[in-house]
């Protein structure tokens, strides 16, 4: 199988590094010219989950054309980066290409086969301007993953923990001799060493996911702490749960239920202990923050349903306005 990797990011690099290359032809496209000069001089050094390092030769490039249609492109982009990588995906795009697209919260495709109020619907937080309509999404299968993964530089990758990556289609297709199967895909992630599974209905498992990321990320950026010691503090782990259930009454009304009760999903993420957010990793780093498509698009959401959410409209404002405080520093 023809397999590239979009993004040379934290998931981007553990994904390229664990694919067995004997197997598939795998090929890691970053966006910078340094980190290609980089990656192919001293490969992806890895740090596992248990301290073990390990340094993997990987096929890397900067011109997607040269590699040309693809099997399996794997999207590790942030959500806001997608439009960026339009042009790379449309080179990598053949008569057999799934597209794979690893983002954080709701995707841009979550209305695309959906009933009323839903259906046609354009998620202006994801997608203000319409332009990832580019992406076919009969190529589209949906992504979940767990894993924590830190950079600590180019081409170098500390995987914390998790190892669990879920697919599902966005709509039932019939993709039987036309693409890679979502079961193929799981396979294919499950020879590499993590925890995969193809699934009927992503869509749940999205909610499940998001209820915690929602609370826990940008609570994180707020206090500086971990999920762990939010859960510790009475007061913010009511904040936790309130934001959570505001949440699930938006995933009602859309047809989703989590699958897990809101408690059992707070200890989840309790279990988790000191490890920091991703938001929270990202806006010391100074980076942007995936606040829209993590928050901002629950919000829209629940305006489609006419649902109110205040705690998390609260929350919202509050860590836009301390990232835009960050920026005004610098």
């Amino acid at each position: 199988m023809r397999i590239a990797i979009v993004g040379a990011g934290a998931v981007g690099c553990l994904i390229a590094a664990r694919m067995p290359p004997a197997e598939h032809q795998v090929t890691l496209i970053a966006r910078r010219t340094a980190a290609v000069i980089a990656i192919r001089r001293e490969g992806i050094q890895m740090i596992s989950p248990e301290g073990l390092t390990t340094r993997h030769p990987v096929a890397i490039t900067d011109d997607a054309l040269s590699i040309g249609p693809q099997d399996l492109v794997i999207l590790c982009v942030k959500a806001y980066s997608l439009r960026g990588v339009l042009t790379t995906l449309a080179q990598l795009i053949g008569p057999r290409t799934a597209i794979v697209p690893i983002v954080n919260g709701i995707p841009w495709w979550y209305p695309y086969g959906q009933p009323a109020p839903l259906a046609g619907c354009q998620l202006r937080s994801l997608d203000d301007d319409g332009s990832l309509a580019a992406i076919p999404l009969d190529r589209v299968v949906g992504t979940l993953t767990d894993v924590t993964v830190e950079t600590p530089g180019v081409g170098r990758i500390r995987h914390v923990g998790g190892q669990r990556f879920t697919f599902g289609d966005p709509v039932t297709h019939d993709r039987s001799m036309t693409m890679p199967t979502n079961p193929e895909i799981a396979a294919l992630f499950w020879t590499a060493g993590f925890e995969s599974v193809a699934v009927a209905d992503i869509r749940p498992r999205i909610w499940t996911k998001l209820a915690g990321d929602l609370a826990f990320n940008p609570l994180s950026v707020l206090t500086g702490a971990s999920p762990g010691k939010i859960c510790a503090d009475p007061g913010s782990r009511a904040v936790v749960r309130r934001m959570m259930e505001e949440a699930a009454v938006v995933a009602e009304h859309l047809g989703a239920e989590l699958e897990l009760s809101i408690g059992d999903r707070i200890a989840a993420s309790a279990a988790t202990g000191n490890v920091r957010t991703s938001m929270l990793l990202d806006y010391l780093a100074g980076k942007r923050l995936e606040l829209d498509s993590i928050l901002g698009s629950v919000i829209e959401l629940a305006g489609v349903v006419d649902i109110d959410v205040p705690t998390l409209r609260t929350i919202y404002a509050l860590t836009a306005l301390r990232a835009q405080g960050r920026n005004d520093e610098t």
